[in-house]
């Protein structure tokens, strides 16, 4: 009878502990039930002593899977007061072990419930002997002390006991235990600020327990990529989480992944998801008597209904002020409860409370909000933080006094730029942008609002620069991640083979295989530590760049643009001052960008008939002129143009544009600070690669390659993604005559095609390029996307944040024809003037027909 017993109260708690209580209740009230039917007097007393333990452990994991199943609070501890009494009554070896066993449980429900004091006091009584507990009793009480520490703010504390829970869990074999542990340390890791450490300890926890299936783990994982701005990602992980939720007993965890997603769903722009997904959580911590909890998920709901309002997507509703006054008593109601997860809820209430005051212009009332915050923020969530300094620039610059506006904006870029820095990947270093977006668009708003263009210019240039850059890793390349794309690599290879009719599954499985390893690859990313002794990227100053524009006295202008509110406008400066030009809806430019791209790729494929390609020309020649209308003429530059911004304008053929056809026009992100520029006659190394499948590319390579003494030139077998991985950090002038694909979707995994298949920008990060001209001959792998936060991230991009001082490269089809046309004349340029955008501009002056390469790179000049 006793090892059936056991087995089936070890079965019970297993269910428990998997997140299934609604299937643990049951067999826990069998367990019990049977036991109950023993007549205790004819046992022995080692038979007593397991009969004792086994109704003590049955209501104990009764009460635990009663609560999670939502029943009422006094039943689970109803439970427990039966098993403390059952636990006294138990014989003197067990009582002690007995009593720690209902401790412990009993301090899990007070967690539970929102009672943290009294569960750490009482999960202390626990633990006061270690040795009496079992290995399961232990790793789980040390597991729920730290958890509980980690809602007090205590993570030192935290930090300890799940050090302690995943050494015990793994010493006697409980994964399910070691991986929370792990689970949990990344969520400590998380609050303390080490994103890349928290993201670590969350993986590991997955292998540790790979089978576990209840979306547990993926809770924290969610809420540390939203923190480091991979808001998309976040997202889509709480959403897979919460499917699996969806079923008695898991509305707990639940609650918490709604929580989260809600903040996801509001940086994504989806406000209405993010309110109902908001109100779940609240509903439910009210529910289960969590005031702590409900207070975060009320101002989560009152952030909900306000960002769309302050970002200009819905008109001030006339009940604002009422709007305020809810969020005051929503922070009265938060002032009442600890801090949850290092969350304040009284606080960010106040900063939800003043933003609606500024709305109705009444600056008096939204200082005096702030002005009740008490000082000492910095163990609050950099979010948190960055809420702070978002209303206090807005206060500033609403009250007239734009110094207090800047520096407060200045504040709290300077404190994303240090979350930047100890960021290992390009990805992560664009991601946190995320953040400061409300913040940036203060600052851009209050310049336009004065109608200053180098306030205007500067504004800009503050946040850009703040996230520029690379993500310097800590730490050598990961082998594993090299293992993954070799493997992602090969599979590509191997599904191009099938040609025929008959594969096309197993093309496709080949196909999802690689993506599937490619998405790990990319996580692994995330892991990786910023470099201590990266540099800081200094925002470019509106008096720096007329200086040097005088300087130069060659009648450039750069012109940085901007998209506020859907109306492109444009800062141009020359060295005779600074204009804002009002351009027109962003949107026509857009639909002209998309219209010019797609003729370009009708022109450039000689498969389609020459009547339809000439069709696409005249298309072609009428979109680019308009294109010029809206971007160019207005700009009234004869000399060079330095472009700047972000979509649409990273789409734009510059070169191709009627106005500046044969003029050196250059195209970046942000004013980045390049060396003093040209230096003619210094020596170059030049590595000349092509891939399968470009008609002309080993005549193309060879004869840029003769235009180089010394140059290394790739061809056939012998262009593979390793030999051109490991040249790009020997040689600074590059030509890669390749076939490519940006990828909109994922633009780390855009790619250039060479021998043994493709070579991903995502493998690249990491690499510190010295200072190269980097050219992309052929396809459209010029191309970048705009992700969450604004950054623009593809294979130009990650090249010129890696240390590229250029990239040429193509933002629309480019033929094979013409690069090899093309391409010799742009080397002997460069060899000569060692100028690139100089380079293309000659090469280009005399083709017939428009070529949609773009030189993107620094402005010259600009000190370091």
């Amino acid at each position: 009878m006793w090892p059936e017993l056991e087995a089936e109260l070890l079965a019970a708690r297993d269910l428990s502990s998997r997140s299934r209580p609604g299937d643990a209740l049951p067999r826990f009230r069998e367990v019990f039930d049977r036991l109950s039917g023993v007549d205790p007097d004819g046992l022995g007393p080692a038979d007593h002593e397991r009969w004792v333990e086994g109704l003590v452990r049955s209501l104990a994991g009764e009460a635990v899977a009663a609560q999670a199943v939502g029943d009422a609070p006094d039943k689970p501890l109803a439970l427990l007061d039966d098993a403390a009494r059952r636990a006294g009554a138990a014989p003197p070896s067990a009582r002690a072990r007995l009593a720690a066993v209902v401790e412990g449980t009993r301090g899990l429900l007070l967690q539970r419930a929102g009672r943290l004091a009294e569960a750490l006091a009482t999960l202390d009584r626990a633990l006061s002997d270690p040795a009496i507990l079992p290995a399961r009793d232990l790793a789980t009480a040390l597991l729920n002390r730290g958890a509980t520490a980690i809602e007090l703010g205590r993570l030192d504390a935290a930090l300890r006991d799940f050090d302690a829970c995943h050494e015990q869990a793994m010493r006697a074999g409980l994964s399910t235990i070691a991986s929370l542990a792990l689970h949990n340390t990344g969520f400590v890791r998380y609050a303390l600020g080490d994103l890349p450490g928290a993201l670590q300890a969350m993986a590991a926890a997955r292998a540790v327990d790979p089978e576990r299936a209840d979306g547990l783990l993926d809770i924290g994982r969610g809420a540390v990529l939203y923190e480091a701005g991979l808001v998309e990602d976040a997202e889509q992980v709480l959403t897979q989480a919460i499917s699996r939720m969806v079923v008695p007993g898991r509305a707990q965890h639940r609650a918490e992944a709604e929580y989260f997603r809600a903040r996801c769903l509001m940086a994504l722009h989806r406000w209405d998801e993010a309110r109902l997904s908001a109100a779940f959580a609240r509903r439910y911590y009210a529910g289960v008597g969590h005031p702590q909890r409900a207070a975060v998920a009320r101002v989560a709901e009152l952030e909900a209904i306000l960002l769309p309002i302050r970002r200009g997507e819905v008109p001030v509703p006339d009940d604002a002020r009422r709007r305020a006054e809810q969020a005051l008593e929503a922070a009265e109601a938060g002032d009442e409860v600890d801090p949850l997860l290092g969350q304040y809820p009284g606080l960010s209430a106040r900063f939800v409370a003043a933003h609606w005051y500024l709305l109705v212009d009444d600056v008096a009332a939204a200082r005096a909000v702030l002005d009740s915050i008490p000082d000492g923020l910095a163990d609050a969530p950099l979010t948190t933080r960055i809420q702070q300094q978002t209303v206090l620039a807005q206060i500033g610059f609403a009250s007239g006094d734009r110094d207090a506006g800047v520096a407060a904006v200045r504040t709290g870029l300077g404190l994303l730029a240090d979350r930047r820095m100890g960021l290992g990947s390009v990805e992560s270093v664009t991601a946190a942008a995320a953040h400061g977006v409300d913040l940036q668009r203060a600052d851009v708003e209050a310049a336009l609002r004065i109608d200053n263009p180098g306030a205007l210019f500067e504004a800009l240039e503050r946040g850009r620069a703040t996230f520029a850059g690379g993500g310097w890793a800590a730490t050598p390349d990961d082998p594993a991640v090299g293992a993954l794309l070799t493997e992602a690599r090969g599979l590509v290879v191997r599904a191009r083979a099938l040609t025929d009719q008959e594969s096309t599954e197993e093309r496709e499985h080949l196909f999802g295989r690689s993506r599937r390893l490619l998405a790990t690859a990319r996580e692994r990313a995330w892991h990786r530590a910023g470099d201590a002794a990266a540099t800081e990227e200094r925002a470019a100053t509106a008096g720096e760049v007329r200086g040097l524009l005088t300087a130069r006295d060659d009648g450039a202008v750069v012109a940085n643009f901007l998209v506020v509110d859907g109306v492109l406008r444009c800062v141009r400066l020359d060295a005779h001052g600074a204009r804002t030009l009002e351009l027109g809806p962003a949107a026509e430019v857009a639909e002209l960008v998309l219209r010019a791209r797609a003729d370009f790729g009708v022109c450039a494929n000689d498969l389609v008939p020459a009547p339809l390609r000439d069709v696409a020309r005249r298309s072609l020649n009428r979109n680019l002129v308009a294109l010029d209308r809206i971007l160019v003429v207005p700009l009234a530059a004869d000399g060079p143009v330095y472009v700047v911004g972000r979509d649409p304008l990273v789409g734009v053929p510059w070169t191709a544009l009627p106005s500046r056809r044969g003029r050196r026009t250059t195209m970046r992100a942000y004013v980045a600070r390049g060396r003093a520029h040209p230096r003619p006659g210094k020596k170059h190394r030049l590595l000349a690669a092509h891939g399968p499948g470009v008609t002309l590319g080993a005549n193309e390579v060879q004869a840029v390659g003769e235009k180089w003494p010394g140059a290394t030139v790739l061809t056939g077998l012998g262009a593979t993604t390793a030999a051109v991985r490991a040249t790009l950090a020997t040689h600074d002038v590059v030509h890669l005559a390749t076939h490519g694909r940006h990828d909109a979707d994922n633009p780390l995994f855009a790619f250039v095609d060479l021998a043994d298949g493709p070579l991903y920008a995502h493998e690249l990060d990491g690499i510190r390029l010295p200072g190269s001209v980097i050219i992309l001959s052929a396809c459209e792998v010029g191309g970048s996307s705009q992700v969450v936060g604004g950054e623009v991230l593809g294979l130009s991009s990650v090249l010129l944040r890696l240390g590229a001082r250029a990239v040429v490269a193509a933002v629309a089809p480019l033929s094979d024809a013409v690069a090899a046309r093309v391409m010799p004349g742009f080397h002997a340029h460069l060899r000569a003037w060692d100028d690139p955008e100089a380079a293309l501009a000659a090469a280009l002056a005399d083709e017939p027909e428009p070529v949609p390469l773009v030189c993107f790179g620094s402005l010259e000049g600009l000190p370091l």
